[in-house]
Formats: structure tokens, C-alpha cells, sequence
């Protein structure tokens, strides 16, 4: 097979139903091409494996896995798989849904550490990918911010998890070459740094190291050497992110959880869903709360969707608009109050203004 020369890959190259428009992206496994159907008024991600990599065996293996992978597992946070096919040199390409967002990567790398309550959501919605990807047995094993596509403007889900081509599917499903780890060594677990009890757990430690970064903007453990990093991973303890950030107890200890050294101890998808949704509504609700009236209600205490009706004042009656769409309010008259009028009686004297009375723009009879 590797004996056949690659063929050569650019613009208007043809690859099944499929013309290359342009590269959009560079991988350890492959390159993707923005390509467009030549029947269908369709967009896709094409990904094909670098030639190199031939040589190598089980290789095209894992890519024709990842499209597997994709098809199985139905999620609005996973790519659609349209085809999967070889080229004429044997390399295999997956054709996919066309994402349109930015990596997390270069969110980070572009506006430093995001909000807390984004890293919540953003907790929220990996977690629910992965509790399905997990529910079938199927391990990411390089869950990195290269990895997380963030679509905000998309209906269907707010993110994509990309590169599936190093998962695991389960016990009989192990596809690592002799003397490679799968990973990335920043955002590895210690159980897979040395290569044993690789699970679910171990996607969780990296999405906890995704979430210290976010929060803080930079990784829990980084070193000059892949020996140093997999060392801090092994023996370190993480450096508190109440030192290090201004997120909430809740989520912090969360993050915490996640990143513990014994897999047993983290939560599961499922928790971290749930946990991470419930955070960031909080957080939502208390900044909805201040910009409205001014009035921290997660810490004064005071209940929510509540009308806040003062007296009749010199010019209206302050609602709070919140309660007017969703229920309890209170009728409260609305007349403005009068203004003082001095009353003007017979034993007041009414004769001509001073000089001095007069009032700006008031027309006087001129004095002879």
C-alpha cells in the first residue's frame, strides 16, 4: 500500500462527490478541507490522512473508527458523518458536517479567561456529549480546547466535540500502537499518563483541566519536559483556583472534584451536567437580577419573579419588568401626585412684579 505515491491534494481536487475548496485545517492524523458536493447545494468538512502515516499500522484503522463513531452516536454536539471512503492511495477520508465557530483554544488565546458562568455552561454542554459518547462505552481520550468547536449562533447546540480518532470503544476496542499513549500530555489524566484503567474517568480529569484553564488561563500543570508534566499530573496538587480566580465556591469545588487523582472519586457526565447547569443559571439569574434593578437577590435573599412596587412618586411607579411577564404583580395607582401650587386668596395682595420678580421669558408691561 505505502509503496503508491499520494496523491496530490488542493482546490477543485475531486474526492468522491466532493471538490476540495480550500485547507481549514491540520491535524495529527489528518488534514481537512473545506469542500462543497457537486450535485447537492452542500458544504462539507472533508478530513484525509496525512500520507505519512501509511507506514504506520493501524492508522487508517482509527480514521474509518472516528467515522464510525460519528454515525453511531447521535448528538448535536458531535458531527454529522455524510461519507467515508478511500483514495486511490489507499488513504482513507471521512466526509462531515461543516462547523462554523472558533476553537476554544483560540477563544482563550484571543480574550484570556473566560467568565465563570460561561465556564459553567460551557461544563454544561461537554458534559452532555460526553454522557452519551460515555453511555456507549466510547472513550474521547484527547478532550483539549483544540478539540471543543464553539458555535453560539447554531439552533441545534452551542458546541462541537471534534477528533475522534483516538477514542476508545471499550474493552475490545483498544487500538493503541505499541509505545503511544493517545492524548495530549497537558490535559492527560494520570491513569492514562501510565497507560492503565483507561474509562470514562479519564475524560473527566480533562475536561477539568479545560475548566481550571478557562477560569484562570492557564493549565493546572505545565512543565519544559513531557516527563515534568506527567510528573505534576502523577504527584501535584492542584493550586486552589480561589487563589487564582473570582468563580463561585460551587463551581470551584467542582472543578476540584474532576481533577482528583483517584478516577473514583470524580462525578460522572451525568453529575457534572446537572451540577454545571444548575451554577450557571444561578449565576445567570443574580446578574439578570442587577442589571434589571440595581439588586443583588443572590445575596440579599429577596425571591425572584416578585413585583417591587413603590408608592406614587413625583413621576411613576417602578415595576420590575420581570415580574410582568411571569406573574405576581400588584395594581398600584399610577396618577402622578400634584405638584404645590400656593393657594391664591383675597388677602393676598396681586399687583405688579419688581424688576427683580420677573420670571425668564415672561412678557411684563414696560414701565413708564
Amino acid at each position: 500500500m505505502s509503496a503508491e505515491p499520494a496523491i496530490e491534494l488542493g482546490p477543485d481536487r475531486l474526492i468522491g462527490s466532493y471538490r476540495l475548496v480550500r485547507e481549514i485545517g491540520r491535524g495529527g492524523m489528518g488534514t481537512v478541507y473545506e469542500a462543497e458536493h457537486i450535485v447537492l447545494p452542500r458544504r462539507a468538512a472533508i478530513k484525509i490522512m496525512h500520507p505519512e502515516l501509511r507506514k504506520q499500522p493501524g492508522m487508517a484503522t482509527r480514521v474509518v473508527q472516528e467515522a464510525s463513531i460519528l454515525e453511531d452516536i447521535k448528538h448535536p454536539g458531535i458531527v454529522g458523518v455524510y461519507d467515508c471512503a478511500l483514495l486511490p492511495d489507499h488513504r482513507p477520508w471521512i466526509a462531515m458536517e461543516l462547523v462554523v465557530g472558533e476553537t476554544l483554544a483560540n477563544r482563550l488565546l484571543a480574550n484570556g479567561p473566560l467568565p465563570a458562568a460561561d465556564v459553567a455552561k460551557l461544563l454544561s454542554d461537554v458534559a452532555d456529549v460526553l454522557a452519551s459518547v460515555h453511555a456507549k462505552g466510547v472513550v474521547h481520550r484527547d478532550l483539549k480546547p483544540d478539540n471543543l468547536i464553539l458555535t453560539p449562533n447554531d439552533r441545534d447546540f452551542p458546541l462541537r466535540v471534534i477528533d475522534w480518532g483516538v477514542a476508545r470503544l471499550g474493552p475490545m476496542g483498544r487500538l493503541t500502537l505499541d509505545g503511544l499513549t493517545p492524548g495530549t500530555p497537558i490535559y492527560m489524566s494520570p491513569e492514562q499518563a501510565t497507560g492503565r484503567n483507561i474509562a470514562a474517568p479519564c475524560d473527566i480529569y480533562s475536561l477539568g483541566v479545560i475548566a481550571y484553564e478557562a477560569l484562570t488561563g492557564h493549565p493546572p500543570f505545565d512543565g519544559r519536559t513531557l516527563a515534568e508534566v506527567v510528573s505534576m499530573h502523577l504527584m501535584s496538587e492542584v493550586a486552589p483556583l480561589r487563589e487564582r480566580c473570582g468563580a463561585p465556591k460551587e463551581l470551584c469545588e467542582l472543578v476540584h472534584k474532576m481533577l482528583s487523582k483517584d478516577p473514583s472519586v470524580r462525578p460522572s457526565a451525568i453529575e457534572i451536567r446537572q451540577l454545571a447547569r444548575m451554577i450557571a443559571l444561578e449565576m445567570t439569574t443574580a446578574y439578570d437580577s442587577l442589571e434589571i434593578d440595581g439588586v443583588d437577590r443572590s445575596r440579599a435573599g429577596a425571591p425572584r419573579h416578585v413585583a417591587i412596587a413603590a408608592a406614587p412618586t413625583e413621576d411613576a411607579v417602578v415595576v420590575d419588568p420581570e415580574a410582568l411577564e411571569f406573574g405576581v404583580t400588584e395594581l398600584v395607582p399610577t396618577i402622578r401626585r400634584p405638584r404645590w401650587t400656593p393657594q391664591m386668596g383675597s388677602s393676598v395682595p396681586v399687583g405688579p412684579r419688581a424688576a427683580c420678580d420677573q420670571v425668564a421669558g415672561e412678557i411684563t408691561p414696560k414701565r413708564r
